[in-house]
């Protein structure tokens, strides 16, 4: 892995949070600085009071675990496509589409309802759109979702397909995650200040090969991607040393001859306020951000929609594409830093503009 070329270009994005039921906004509680968290009583143990990020919505609509996380994608797919089919002139028969669902070693209770194997028919039956039959599912969490950019690029640049939507779906409000993470000690909480909110939703990207055909002079192209395996995981006795993402952020900063770790401006990551992850990502960008700068901006979407889990990646991918949109962004060239408790670590470079060059 390495350098995307050409380099794939986001011409359209959703999202469904506990912020917002749209991209904007999503995007807009972000930059205002608002989060969705509530104070929640759980049943088990019966009582406690816990910090979550729940998406408003009847609690019919909840009763299906694996209906409620695929409706929630549907809806992030059908705004990310028709952005694209408005802008970009998106065939949905010329368009695949990649999913990353909750891991499947999480027992997550969706899969009580659909196996595995077929929740791409489900999402496909439920969206209702005649996607290109190259669509596909990546198991491995919220870094799998950046991998997969690897496999969008193959699909454009071979001609299978002329666009792709990838789209992160998952929601650790369900008793399964929840007595994981309490059992753990990784919930936020009296007892844990640096701990997971739990959250749900799921956002959605589409990817062209070639800029947008209607453009504001402002767009999101996404450079390289490169992954690692981490062997000292959340579930290890070890704290990590960064090594996996190290070896990651250094992969995707080679852009053809160039060294684009001092251009960087600024990081989005998916990191949830979590010890372990707080740690292993002072030791990672402290060895690679060598290049002396005032400050360094990281974005954290987890601090408005708390953990998305699988669907985090897409949703800081959305934020990336506004920030540089909308112009709040604090440069032209971006690090998405990607974690799976599994030990996944992703990375993708992003950047601004209507080019596809280093600044």
């Amino acid at each position: 892995m390495g350098p995307l070329i050409p380099p794939l270009w986001i011409v359209g994005s959703g999202a469904v949070t506990a912020v917002g039921l749209t991209a904007p906004q999503t995007c807009a509680a972000f930059r205002a600085g608002i989060s969705g968290f509530e104070i929640e009583l759980l049943s088990n143990p019966f009582g406690t009071e816990q910090i979550v990020a729940r998406i408003p919505s009847h609690w019919r609509l909840k009763r299906d675990p694996a209906r409620w996380i695929i409706n929630l994608a549907a809806r992030a797919i059908r705004e990310a496509f028709l952005e694209a089919q408005q802008t970009d002139l998106a065939s949905v028969e010329r368009t695949a589409l990649l999913v990353t669902p909750p891991e499947s070693t999480r027992s997550h209770p969706c899969y009580d309802h659909v196996a595995p194997h077929d929740l791409l028919d489900f999402l496909l039956a439920t969206v209702a759109m005649p996607f290109h039959s190259s669509s596909h599912v990546f198991d491995g969490g919220a870094a799998a979702g950046l991998l997969a950019l690897s496999h969008a690029n193959d699909l454009i640049t071979k001609r299978a397909v002329d666009h792709v939507i990838l789209v992160g779906m998952d929601s650790l409000l369900n008793p399964v995650d929840l007595d994981r993470l309490a059992v753990a000690n990784r919930l936020s909480g009296v007892s844990n200040a640096q701990g997971v909110i739990p959250g749900e939703g799921a956002a959605a990207i589409c990817l062209s090969g070639r800029a947008p055909r209607l453009d504001d002079g402002v767009s999101c192209s996404i450079l390289s991607v490169a992954a690692a395996l981490e062997a000292d995981t959340v579930f290890s006795e070890n704290f990590s040393q960064g090594r996996a993402f190290l070896s990651a952020l250094q992969n995707a900063s080679r852009y053809g001859d160039a060294d684009a770790e001092p251009l960087i401006d600024f990081v989005l990551s998916n990191g949830n306020g979590e010890r372990y992850a707080a740690l292993e990502m002072m030791i990672a960008r402290s060895r690679f951000y060598r290049t002396r700068r005032s400050k360094l901006p990281v974005a954290y979407p987890a601090m408005a929609a708390g953990e998305t889990g699988a669907a985090s990646a897409m949703l800081v991918l959305v934020i990336a594409r506004d920030a540089f949109k909308m112009g709040y962004a604090p440069g032209k060239l971006a690090m998405a830093e990607i974690a799976s408790d599994a030990g996944l670590r992703s990375v993708a470079m992003l950047r601004s503009g209507v080019t596809s060059r280093l600044p």
